[in-house]
């Protein structure tokens, strides 16, 4: 099991329901391997700042940033919608992804919620994971969800695009 992934899976036992939307859910979508040292996750309940500690976690003084037990970054989202996606939607349409032989299974973003968001970021690694993303799963979109997911008629057309051009 890749690092990162058996860090989505500790997190997971250590919150309960968790929804993962950066790297992991690239990663799990895609079945490609992706760098990184940061772990990005909605949940429907705040996590408090004692129940991070008290499961080995640590929070920076200063900056507020979390880390995980094994020094992973983690960025928690509790309150504000990811790119204008609500986090209620993201959790209740949330997919399990096995990850092990065991039935080990990790939740994380929809596709089409994975799309989005990466199109609406747009940061170079966002445009990196969405030519990851249309290589290879651009079969497996649900055109009519994007639809319902864009902001517009143009935002539609606009990711409809990029994914067919990031593709070729």
């Amino acid at each position: 099991m890749m690092p990162l992934i058996r860090e989505a899976v500790c997190i997971s036992r250590d919150f309960g329901t968790t929804t993962f939307v950066g790297a992991v859910a690239v990663t799990l979508h895609t079945g490609e391997q992706r760098q990184s040292m940061d772990l990005d996750f909605a949940v429907a309940e705040q996590i408090t700042s004692d129940e991070l500690l008290d499961k080995g976690y640590t929070v920076d003084q200063y900056s507020g940033k979390k880390f995980t037990p094994r020094g992973y970054k983690i960025d928690v989202y509790e309150k504000r919608d990811l790119n204008n996606i609500p986090l209620k939607y993201i959790i209740k349409t949330a997919v399990a992804i096995p990850v092990d032989k065991k039935g080990t299974a990790v939740n994380v973003i929809t596709l089409e919620g994975l799309v989005i968001t990466k199109f609406r970021a747009g940061r170079d690694q966002d445009i990196e994971d969405l030519r990851r993303l249309a290589v290879r799963c651009r079969s497996k979109i649900n055109w009519n969800e994007i639809r319902h997911l864009a902001k517009s008629d143009m935002e539609y057309s606009q990711i409809e695009q990029a994914l067919r051009l990031y593709a070729a």
